[in-house]
């Protein structure tokens, strides 16, 4: 029999590839396998392939099997054969397909037991394999390797029992077979069982000791267990006995890396390379080994090529296999692809739960990528096992820094400081003392950190903004200096610099730092929109504005360029230009939710409640997971009255601040503003939980248990709230605020007017006014706005305060005259605008209505300008025309008693009586409640209420 030397793929018959399918498969139908079916060459093409697979000739192998299928399809050995061929070539799917056809057509499935087992147990088919494989019609030897791939497969599912049972078996009909034991070695690893996996690999090896693989198992087990010695003597006898094995010299290779033996590892690599056997595992060694060397190209090249072997093989030869599967993780890691290295990593532990190296590598891209509420019970796991890893220390303490968990963070890294004398644990261990209140504490270890590492650009930038916050400016200045010298070069640094002069009100050093980085590359962005915020900042207009539209000539529609272009005009009074360029900024990028916060913001301002609100959700649907971003939809949803909605975001919000005291407080004030007392005293209780002592914490704990009515509990946090903070200016405030809703007015009086000589203030100031008015002393609290706003002209919140206190007082002349100097200098201000068309209803003044249309022109939507513009209309003889603005303010704001009463009034003069009684009835139950007054009590008589 001739061997061919060039097998090729023998075409079915030429003419009928173009035939049309359907007159095709009628002619395959009718002619295939009867008259053109030869056996004698079907035969010679068998024993050409049986010799080419047992020379490793692959590829050979499966064309001629092919081509002796198409010349005898009843052929079951070749069948058989092609399912073996295509299992060895790794097409796993391709060799289940020639097995299940081979079993098909007469093939007793005993024949296939054991490969098809190995083929589902690599294609992670554990159940499949445990269902339909059994040792039915095999021999012992037989047996017990199925059994040992069932016991393989149920460890890997998890059943230690059932996988022991099934080894025991195994060894009980083959005692002579190392395989049984080999497998058991390694389940007994996985299961933390070092001592008996060592003593079961040894027993393997005196049971084969000429089989390499099983000398390979047990210096895999020694290399898990720390034991590099007895590893590599039990590798390089795997290696004696079979120096072609792959998995053997790559272990070696690891090994003698990890020794420092960095020439010989390479001589490993160079041997695999010599033979032709590309694995990704030495294509990781080499790329560690060159970034030993400090060769970052070669060191990517390598770990790319290993990535990329890794990504292109078939799941079912990576299921169960943990080296590679590390290997892909820490290559995909150390090429920045940490959803691909995770990917990996969720694989593997769930394969081996206990591979605390994976473990480690997961914590740490869960830290890299934020996903702190999985890493930081995978971090609490490893500290139970190994309680002084400084490394996992160092990473547990980072995730708690990050979710503002100061006192357990604080704990971690002095405890990783201690075991590792780490700079970098030093200094995290300040931030974390910082975060705690401790300062004093915290900057000694951030000093010390720098001093120990005048490199650590983190602990000297950090300083160098403590100082300029407390004042000092030449230290910051000095350390901001420091942290520029070490690499003059670096532009983000000198960047750094010229802000941190700017912090210390050095505005002329601030720009030559920023001119410096410019020179040295125009490019710099960062030092482009600095130099422009001192422009605006210095109403320098058309300089920032020309510079920064130069930018956008270098990076077109550059998002951070535009919105700062957003934030020059509406500084320079173009609100129009400004929602312009931000909603530019917005349309580009999906990165950075800053200019839809300013769009939200400017709209709000303007009183464009419902665009505000459409604004916010068009954000959050991009952003939702952003902290300010679901503070700006509940803040949106408050302002068109629906508390309900903004509750729900203010509940998302306190999810995503974590343990962030500042925060949670914040948004626990907007859960008050929203209604919702007990979402308030849950931010309250994470704030306390980071910080057990903050004051704000408290303040807000006080005032939420004002808003429950649990007086007990009030007085008991207002107590302790004095104990820890007496005298304090939130202390007097809160204070008073109490005493102001007890009614006790002049404790409230005293307190406020204690808060305003300690801390003298126009928020102050203001609510001292009021207590003052509620004490029936309108002229005093007169008296106190106008000194104050004498002393603070500029401050219009001051003057509209003023204004309305004037009214109240029914001093209208002087409060037109507050409200022309306010809207002399805002004219287009819608509150002001309402507040004075109310003055001129007051005074009989027929431009009240349009003062009060041109309020709701400027906020269009708005429900309360609505519901004014409407009743001022229906005072003035006009129901028909105020009707449909007074609907518009229901519509909107359906649970404010005053504007159903007012449309209810309105439904009334238009002889609309039943409308009008069923409006009048919802007010008097709404949540908002309708003032008493002449009007209401006439209508309530007249419609029968």
């Amino acid at each position: 029999m001739t061997e061919p030397t060039k097998p090729r793929l023998l075409p079915i018959t030429s003419p009928a590839s173009a035939l049309r399918p359907l007159l095709m498969a009628m002619l395959l139908g009718a002619s295939l396998g009867t008259a053109q079916a030869s056996p004698e060459k079907a035969a010679k093409f068998y024993e050409d392939a049986l010799q080419r697979f047992e020379k490793g000739d692959l590829n050979g192998a499966s064309i001629q099997l092919k081509n002796t299928i198409q010349e005898d399809k009843q052929m079951l050995a070749a069948h058989l054969l092609l399912g073996k061929v295509l299992f060895r070539s790794g097409e796993l799917k391709g060799a289940e397909a020639a097995f299940e056809e081979a079993v098909r057509r007469g093939v007793n499935r005993s024949e296939v037991a054991i490969p098809m087992a190995q083929l589902y147990l690599q294609q992670g088919e554990r159940k499949k394999l445990l269902e339909q494989i059994n040792t039915t019609g095999l021999g012992p030897s037989q047996q017990a390797e199925l059994l040992t791939l069932r016991g393989t497969a149920y460890a890997q599912s998890g059943n230690t029992t059932l996988a022991s049972k099934s080894f025991a078996e195994a060894k009980a009909l083959d005692p002579r077979s190392a395989l049984p034991l080999m497998a058991e070695a390694q389940m007994l690893l996985r299961a933390g069982e070092r001592d008996k996996a060592r003593a079961t690999a040894v027993r393997a090896t005196e049971l084969a000791p000429t089989l390499g693989l099983a000398w390979y198992t047990l210096g895999a087990i020694q290399q898990a267990t720390q034991d590099n010695k007895g590893a590599l003597a039990s590798h390089e006898k795997a290696l004696s006995i079979n120096p072609s094995q792959v998995d053997a010299r790559v272990s070696h290779a690891a090994l003698l890396m990890s020794m420092g033996r960095q020439k010989e590892a390479e001589d490993d690599l160079a041997l695999l390379a010599a033979a032709k056997q590309e694995d990704p595992r030495a294509s990781y060694i080499r790329a560690q080994l060159a970034s030993q060397r400090g060769d970052a190209a070669a060191a990517k090249k390598s770990y790319t090529e290993a990535a990329g072997m890794i990504d292109v093989l078939p799941p079912g030869l990576l299921i169960g296999n943990e080296p590679l599967l590390l290997s892909g993780a820490l290559s995909h890691k150390a090429l920045g692809n940490n959803e691909k290295a995770r990917a990996y990593l969720d694989i593997l532990i769930a394969l081996n739960p206990r591979n605390y190296t994976a473990q480690v590598l997961l914590a740490t891209i869960l830290l890299d990528t934020r996903d702190y509420g999985k890493a930081q019970p995978l971090l609490e796991n490893l500290i139970r096992a190994k309680p002084d890893d400084p490394q996992v220390l160092y990473l547990l303490g980072s995730v708690h820094l990050a979710r503002k968990h100061y006192a357990q963070a604080s704990d971690a890294f002095e405890k990783a400081a201690q075991h590792s004398n780490s700079a970098d644990a030093l200094r995290e261990l300040g931030f974390s003392q910082l975060g705690l209140g401790q300062d004093k504490a915290g900057l000694g270890n951030l000093e010390k950190a720098f001093a120990d590492n005048p490199k650590d650009t983190r602990a000297g930038v950090q300083l160098a903004m403590i100082y300029a916050r407390d004042g000092q400016s030449a230290r910051a200045l000095q350390t901001a200096q420091a942290i520029v010298k070490q690499d003059p070069s670096n532009l983000t640094m000198l960047n750094f610099l010229g802000n941190i002069k700017g912090r210390i009100g050095d505005k002329a050093g601030a720009r030559e730092a920023f001119s410096q980085v410019l020179a040295k590359d125009p490019a710099f962005r960062p030092a482009g929109i600095n130099l422009s915020w001192l422009d605006i900042e210095e109403k320098k207009f058309e300089p920032a504005r020309v510079r920064l539209k130069q930018m956008l000539t270098r990076v077109k529609d550059d998002p951070d360029v535009l919105f700062e272009l957003g934030v020059l005009e509406l500084r320079a009074g173009n609100p129009a230009d400004a929602m312009a360029q931000w909603q530019r900024a917005e349309d580009v990028q999906r990165a950075d939710p800053r200019p839809g916060l300013a769009m939200i913001d400017l709209l709000s301002n303007q009183k464009q409640f419902d665009k505000a609100l459409a604004t916010a959700k068009l954000l959050v649907a991009k952003h939702p997971t952003k902290l300010p971003v679901q503070l700006a939809m509940g803040r949106a949803y408050l302002a068109v009255g629906d508390s309900t909605n903004a509750r729900l975001s203010f509940q998302e919000a306190t999810r995503l601040a974590e343990f962030d005291a500042e925060k949670q407080v914040m948004i626990g004030r907007m859960q008050l503003m929203a209604g919702n007392p007990d979402g308030a005293a849950y931010n309250v209780q994470k704030a306390l939980q980071a910080r057990p002592d903050d004051q704000a914490a408290l303040v807000l704990q006080v005032e939420v248990e004002a808003r429950r009515g649990d007086m007990a509990k009030l007085d008991a946090g207002l107590k302790l709230l004095n104990s820890k903070y007496p005298g304090t200016l939130p202390t007097l405030m809160t204070s008073a605020n109490v005493a102001m809703m007890r009614g006790q007015i002049p404790q409230a009086v005293s307190a406020y007017r204690a808060a305003m000589d300690k801390a003298p203030n126009t928020g102050t100031a203001l609510l001292l006014a009021r207590a003052l008015i509620v004490s029936g002393d309108t002229n005093r609290a007169l008296s106190l706005l106008e000194d104050w706003s004498k002393k603070n002209a500029e401050d219009r919140n001051l003057l509209k305060a003023l204004a309305e206190v004037q009214f109240q007082a029914g001093k209208t002349e002087a409060a037109r005259a507050s409200y022309n100097r306010l809207l002399a200098a805002e004219p287009d201000d819608a509150d002001t605008l309402s507040g004075f068309a109310s003055l001129q209803q007051r005074m009989g003044d027929p431009g009240a209505v349009a003062t009060a249309e041109k309020a709701l022109k400027l906020a269009p939507g708005n429900p309360e300008l609505s519901d004014q513009l409407g009743w001022l209309l229906v005072l003035n003889g006009k129901a028909e025309a105020g009707l449909r603005h007074l609907r518009e303010a229901r519509l909107r704001n359906p649970g404010s008693g005053e504007i159903r009463f007012h449309l209810a009034y309105a439904l009334a003069k238009a002889g609309r009586k039943a409308e009008a009684r069923e409006e009048l009835t919802a007010a008097l139950n709404a949540p908002a409640s309708v003032q008493a007054s002449p009007e209401l009590t006439r209508l309530k008589t007249e419609l029968g209420l």
